[in-house]
């Protein structure tokens, strides 16, 4: 395997002609990748909807949801089946297993709806069938306010949203606050009684001169012409002159009986924006479109739009998600720019300018080699990519430096460049093929994180492991050619034979851990067990008497927060929007707020039962600290408060993965009522009993009251009324009944015609004064129907087959949401609700565990990998195990580093560091050992306690080289700073140095802490087995050579 490197320095034109295509074609890939404002991740969830119109929600659940329930619960791969049933329509979720393929469960999705599709109810519109991914939520929102009347700002609004959709990188521009159009014929409830006109005349004269109708085409043989029968409505003349009815004496078209109108529906939902009504645009992206240049194309055509409004309107940006990428990438870039700084001033100090630049090249080339390998695998640049490169930064070199290092211990021998490089990659090239394999075996189970936050945090690692095999693409091939002609002619080291290098700094360090070292070779055991017991004292004395608790994932200061608003009734949509308005006023009045966003109505996928509002807010980024986002957030809470009837919930942004709710709990069982009173119950022992809790919400739809028509239906059918009369007429007085629809010029989407009778008579007790058509003439409804109120609820939800509700929870500052899932859930274990009743934490909890035992099981299988090549290289258990003792140090490091910073341990950053540590850490062992085993073999009649001396003195240098390198690439970051050298820029405590404070900090101690007691233990451990052995020999005569 080795021949490799003199195949490359044989053909050195060639290796540096392929070096130079990899630098071309990776500045080419980076300027074609794709920016992400998120990771783009394929949720494994296909959804089923059907809409019912006029459908209960029991109707809905026992009609539509499960039938399609009983089959799609057989489709291969279904990790969990949802069901929810409301007002008009019902819509099934199916969760699958994360990677499972999303077209192999489309397909399979479709094929059982329409297996199952005979048994929905005829009425029923067919099943819409979607995917979910990021792309569905919106990354920005353009709001239209002014004080112009609602036509012209619809209008404007629908232009602006064709603009925006000509746009490459746009999905949609889905509008918010926009009612529909519709073309309304006002009836005249008199004249049409007068007329004796039923609703079923005034559908089929409507419906039936509003076709198209094929005239077909009439060959003469002197020409050929098409023959049109105009019949499709194509104005609203046309649908005043219908004829509806006809007699001897006249015609009755639909201008005698009503007066048309072409005007907007009842509003269903309101937006507002900074106090202002609003027509909101929420702008999608498509999936692996560059997020920032899409943002950068809206923008533009925004500014082009606003020269054509109106002085009364104005366009306003809010929940611009790219603020955040581009805020990541744009300090994380910074960042990795003044790490690549750091580590070049470290190794040309210590190596010297062209040993360093030789050693500096590899980044650049290795970073270029990354973005083609992302670009060919179709990964988006993001955030996660980045700190990937940045990880990776501090360990690329560590191949190039052991190899400059040793080659410059041969020059300084006396050797040439060519047979020194020659010579170093050679020997070190298992050493360095072991080091890099095992640092990579430690990152290898992460690449196949399961669950939503291993689809999440994937990037990180699958761009360490292509930047460290790059890295040893580099360090082995291109090291040597590019050294051979352009490396030192002399060392930088003193002599051969002595190690002192000349740098006074690294001498001294080398001086004084010399006379420690010999102190701890000649006292191996009691060093391993000083060694030991320190390792016990802080790891488990220490931190499990003073460790600050678990968290999920990072505390970061949040940039935005979603507003959940709840109240209990029967509102109105302007009910509702007066409702949001009180808490808008409430939250405008607190100061640090960039933009207030609010719309009523809840979104299906993230809502309580009693939802009736949603929203956001931005928290102002003056730069200089005086406004922070917890601040902000908890100064918006204690104003909402206090307001009676009313439940806002407000939930910190701070970015990653994200969940309804930190703490959620679902409540299982057979009997909707038994679910439902257990729910109540834990609710109620939530709010009451447990300390340092908020925003505690339900699923439970609460009961609402609803008007039913009871209609006898004996009589009815005596008198030749049918149900589809009846039906028909109480529409009138409510949403108005659908005839038909046309499409104008000015329009791009279909308007619905309605009839409905006037304002004035659209009240629950004009259903009394209403006349139906009967074989008696004409008669009042009220004969045959009763009006009858009753109790009916929002929603029917189950899951896998079960009754289902979920209790959704925050924690206040101060307290943390693992301790309080044990304490309700030690509460929850000795509760008995009854037969077929279960609970279960879920949500961010759920992911919370098995996040924490997919890292488990990460780490034990990193260890088993490396311990495999260990084996393999070193042929020794002994030397394998010492090896890997590393890592034990290593955690211990970084529960330390938690204890002295007063942090939580993230269960997502922290366990990433302990796995990447494994990989990491082991290195110096790596060389350390492999150079005891070499020198041991060069140099037979020297004793071990000398050979160990020699061994730790060679070593010292690219160990404690190597080890800063990748200290010096994350310190910032760990320290809390982010500083831009070329932007001279130096931020303190930024929202995206929280973020990953925790995950480099972590590295840092880890690595200085493993590195220090490596050089100590290690030594200890190489000498102890002879000690050992000598010990048996002199008390037992073990071991004696027979002569």
């Amino acid at each position: 395997m080795i021949k490799i490197v003199d195949f490359a320095l044989s053909k050195a034109r060639t290796t540096l002609a392929l070096a130079l295509l990899v630098i071309i074609a990776g500045s080419i890939a980076r300027s074609s990748l794709g920016v992400a404002a998120d990771p783009n991740i394929q949720l494994p969830l296909v959804s089923v909807s059907v809409f019912l119109d006029g459908a209960s929600p029991e109707d809905a659940s026992r009609l539509i949801a499960r039938p399609l329930e009983t089959r799609l619960r057989s489709v291969p791969g279904v990790k969990e089946l949802s069901s929810s049933a409301r007002l008009s329509y019902a819509r099934i979720v199916a969760e699958f297993e994360v990677g499972y393929s999303i077209d192999t469960a489309l397909r399979d999705i479709k094929q059982a709806v329409e297996e199952v599709k005979f048994e929905l109810p005829r009425e029923a519109e067919d099943p819409q069938i979607r995917e979910y991914s990021f792309a569905m939520f919106p990354v920005m929102n353009l709001s239209l306010v002014g004080s112009a009347s609602v036509r012209q700002k619809v209008f404007i609004a629908r232009e602006l949203q064709d603009r925006l959709e000509s746009i490459s990188e746009v999905l949609a521009a889905d509008l918010v606050g926009v009612p529909e159009e519709v073309l309304v014929g006002i009836i005249d409830k008199s004249k049409m009684e007068t007329y004796g006109i039923t609703l079923n005349q005034l559908y089929n004269a409507i419906s039936s001169n509003n076709l198209i109708i094929p005239g077909g085409a009439q060959d003469t043989g002197s020409g050929k012409f098409n023959i049109e029968v105009p019949g499709i409505f194509e104005t609203a003349e046309d649908v005043y002159n219908i004829p509806i009815k006809v007699t001897q004496d006249a015609v009755v078209t639909l201008s005698d009986i009503g007066e048309i109108k072409r005007t907007f529906k009842d509003y269903s939902s309101f937006a507002k924006v900074n106090g202002e009504d609003a027509i909101t645009l929420e702008i999608r992206i498509r999936v692996g479109a560059n997020a920032i240049d899409a943002k950068n194309k809206i923008l533009q055509t925004v500014s082009n739009f606003q020269d054509t409004l109106p002085s009364n309107l104005t366009i306003v940006k809010t929940n611009d998600e790219t603020v955040w990428a581009e805020m990541m990438i744009s300090e994380l870039e910074g960042n990795i720019i003044t790490a690549i700084f750091l580590v070049m001033v470290l190794v040309i100090a210590s190596m010297g300018v062209r040993v360093g630049m030789l050693v500096g090249l590899s980044i650049p080339f290795c970073f270029l080699l990354t973005f083609i390998v992302l670009k060919v695998i179709g990964i988006e640049f993001n955030f996660l990519v980045m700190m990937g490169l940045l990880l990776g930064l501090g360990m690329l070199i560590d191949g190039s430096i052991v190899v400059t290092e040793y080659a410059d211990r041969k020059i300084s021998e006396g050797l040439n460049r060519l047979e020194a490089y020659r010579l170093a990659s050679k020997r070190m090239f298992y050493p360095i093929l072991s080091s890099t394999a095992t640092t990579i075996a430690a990152f290898i189970p992460l690449i196949f994180w399961p669950g939503f936050t291993g689809q999440f945090m994937r990037f990180l690692p699958v761009t360490v492991f292509i930047v460290l095999s790059a890295s040893l693409v580099y360090a082995m091939i291109v090291t040597p050619v590019i050294g051979s002609i352009f490396g030192q002619r002399r060392s930088t080291l003193v002599s051969g034979d002595n190690e002192e290098t000349g740098e006074i700094v690294f001498d001294k360090i080398s001086a004084f851990y010399g006379k420690w070292l010999r102190v701890f070779v000649k006292n191996p055991g009691e060093t391993l067990i000083a060694v030991l017991m320190l390792l016990w004292f802080l790891g488990y004395a220490m931190y499990g008497t003073f460790g600050k608790g678990t968290i999920y994932f990072a505390e970061v200061d949040p940039f935005a927060a979603e507003i959940n608003i709840r109240a209990r009734g029967n509102f109105s949509a302007v009910e509702s929007k007066e409702i949001m308005e009180r808490v808008e006023t409430r939250i405008s009045s607190v100061n640090g707020i960039e933009n207030l966003y609010l719309t009523t109505g809840s979104q299906w996928f993230n809502s309580g039962g009693d939802t009736m509002a949603r929203g956001f807010l931005e928290v102002k980024d003056t730069g200089d600290g005086q406004f922070t986002g917890n601040q902000v957030i908890q100064d918006v809470q204690s104003a909402v408060a206090s307001i009676p009837g009313i439940i806002v919930e407000i939930k910190p942004e701070e970015g990653g993965p994200s969940f309804s709710s930190p703490i959620e709990l679902g409540i299982f069982g057979n009997s909707e009522q038994r679910v439902a009173s257990v729910t109540e119950k834990i609710e109620q022992y939530m709010q009451e009993e447990v300390v340092g809790l908020k925003n505690i919400r339900s699923t439970l739809p609460h009961p609402l009251i609803e008007w039913k028509v009871e209609v006898d239906k004996q009589k009815a059918a005596q008198l030749g009324v049918s149900m589809i009369d009846i039906g028909a007429l109480v529409q009138m007085l409510t949403n108005g009944f659908k005839v038909g629809e046309y499409r104008p010029d000015d329009s791009k989407d279909e308007i619905e015609i309605r009839a409905r009778f006037d304002s004035e008579l659209r009240s629950l007790s004009g259903i009394k004064d209403l006349k139906v058509n009967s074989i008696n003439g004409l008669i009042p409804i009220s004969t045959f129907i009763e009006l009858i109120p009753s109790q009916n609820r929002q929603s029917v939800v189950r899951r896998n087959g079960k009754f289902f509700h979920e209790i959704g929870l925050a924690t206040e500052s101060g307290y943390l949401p693992s301790d309080k899932v044990k304490e309700m859930g030690a509460w929850l274990e000795i509760q008995d609700f009854g037969p077929g009743i279960s609970t279960k934490f879920r949500g961010q909890q759920e992911e919370t565990e098995e996040v924490t035992a997919f890292l488990s099981g990460a780490a034990l299988t990193a260890l088993a990998l490396m311990l495999i090549l260990l084996v393999t290289q070193f042929n020794n258990f002994y030397q394998s195990i010492l090896v890997l003792s590393a890592v034990f140090m290593s955690v211990v490091g970084v529960l330390t580093g938690l204890l002295i910073m007063g942090k939580p341990f993230s269960t997502t950053m922290n366990g990433i560091a302990i796995v990447a540590l494994s990989g990491i850490v082991v290195n110096n062992n790596i060389v350390l050992i492999d150079t005891f085993n070499r020198l041991t073999r060069e140099f037979p009649d020297l004793i071990k306690e000398d050979v160990i001396m020699k061994t730790c003195k060679q070593r010292l240098r690219p160990i404690l080289l190597t080890t800063t390198t990748t200290i010096f690439g994350l310190l910032p970051l760990a320290v809390g700073v982010s500083i831009d050298v070329l932007s001279r820029e130096i931020v303190i405590g930024s929202r995206v140095v929280e973020w990953w404070t925790l995950l480099a900090s972590s590295i840092v101690f880890g690595l200085s802490f493993s590195t220090i007691l490596t050089l100590i233990f290690t030594p200890a451990a190489l000498i102890l087995p002879s000690r050992i052995k000598a010990w048996l020999q002199a008390r037992y005569g073990l071991f004696k050579t027979s002569t």
